[in-house]
């Protein structure tokens, strides 16, 4: 036998009649096999005939009778999963065969629970993980053909999975649904299944994609009445950090729209400690919002907190410098003090570099030298003094240093 003859009968395949047969739902072929011979029918994939069926239904396919009876002459393929560790519930939730969810489910539920464990086939089943870590809850929330049959399948995903602990897929099927159900028009239908999700459910520590928990969600989405919700199930989420090291103020600060800063409000209101809070970069939730202009989330988090304007980066960078070199440069250096008072004091603070926000905002500036020439501004230029390079801002302004003397890039 050669190689490539090896090679071919590694290879699984169904025969085509077989996967015509599976792809209408006709149950005569299958008929009068050993329920063995049904878990070795399998595509190169490793899909069963289950996955085959779900993904070949027509949009809005109703009947489910093929499926009830795969399972009634073999139980097993109810957690077969192929090689990418999709089980069949996967794919029916994938596609939105809601109807075909509530009878995989009814059918496990109908299974003998596990002597050594205790875990019913249907929790064993719909807490079982594909090679991406989602879940059938994950794909029954991502799955957007239908916003009212995703509610009825999310819900049925839940409904027979109410033991304490079981997080993992509550953190993350929040995620999901923040995600895919990002408008107006879907908002009673995403807040029904996240009520769902939140009651079914006793923590919500675990993590999700990125190191991110629900309350992260919550806070990027700008969704405070979810926040709070989270938050009174556990306020302590306040303080968990992504694989970034962004709170969800981080995400709040960042995300939020200028004219709505409630969710920036509502986590402080649990803990004005996550003001304080630094990434991986050393920056607080205060530089973010100064990155983004978002006055109104400066000014939330400065009331509350208004030392943590004290805070600098890795290359101590100051919020008044990131305001220099980020926003709309004509006025950021000067215009921010005046809005937000504390700011003031940050205008002599020098980084790493020596550079005073006003250094960075005459290099970096667009109209620097109409903006730092008054008669008004000349005090603050002389009081900044010399960077490290022995630059002072108006040096910066005219050009005049050597060519080797600029300043750090961004």
């Amino acid at each position: 036998m050669t190689s490539s003859d090896q090679q071919m009968n590694s290879i699984s395949y169904m025969e085509p009649k077989l996967y015509k047969a599976a792809e209408a739902g006709n149950i005569n072929p299958f008929k009068d096999r050993l329920p063995t011979s049904l878990i070795e029918l399998l595509t190169p994939q490793k899909n069963t005939i289950l996955h085959v069926y779900f993904e070949n239904q027509r949009r809005g396919w109703k009947s489910t009778d093929f499926v009830g009876q795969i399972i009634d002459m073999c139980p097993q393929l109810l957690l077969q999963a192929n090689t990418k560790g999709d089980t069949p519930l996967h794919f029916a939730a994938r596609y939105g065969r809601s109807n075909a969810v509530k009878v995989l489910i009814k059918c496990a539920k109908a299974r003998p629970t596990d002597p050594e464990s205790g875990v019913t086939e249907a929790k064993k089943m719909l807490r079982m993980t594909n090679e991406e870590q989602d879940t059938a809850l994950h794909e029954a929330a991502r799955h957007r053909r239908s916003n009212v049959e995703q509610q009825n399948h999310v819900e049925l995903c839940l409904m027979v999975d109410k033991e304490k602990g079981q997080s993992v897929e509550d953190s993350q099927g929040i995620q999901e649904v923040f995600n895919n159900w990002r408008f107006k028009r879907h908002e009673e239908n995403r807040k029904k299944v996240i009520d769902e999700i939140l009651s079914n459910c006793e923590s919500l520590e675990y993590c999700g994609s990125h190191g991110r928990t629900a309350l992260h969600a919550a806070a990027m989405h700008g969704d405070h009445e979810t926040a709070r919700k989270i938050l009174k199930k556990n306020a302590s989420l306040t303080r968990r950090t992504d694989d970034d090291g962004w709170s969800p103020l981080h995400y709040a600060a960042f995300f939020s729209k200028f004219y709505d800063v409630s969710t920036v409000r509502v986590l402080l209101e649990y803990d004005v400690s996550a003001a304080y809070i630094v990434d991986s970069e050393k920056r607080t939730a205060l530089h973010l919002a100064v990155v983004r202009g978002n006055s109104a989330a400066m000014k939330e988090i400065m009331n509350t907190c208004p030392t943590c304007c004290e805070l600098v980066d890795s290359r101590g960078w100051n919020a008044l410098h990131y305001a220099a070199i980020t926003l709309k440069r004509a006025l950021a250096a000067m215009y921010f003090p005046r809005l937000i008072p504390k700011f003031d004091i940050l205008i002599y603070e020098k980084d790493n570099d020596g550079n005073t926000p006003l250094h960075l905002f005459a290099a970096f500036g667009s109209y620097s030298q109409k903006f730092l020439s008054s008669d008004c501004r000349h005090a603050y230029k002389k009081m900044c003094g010399l960077n490290k390079q022995n630059l002072s801002v108006d040096d910066i302004l005219v050009g005049n240093f050597p060519e080797e003397k600029v300043i750090p890039s961004i």
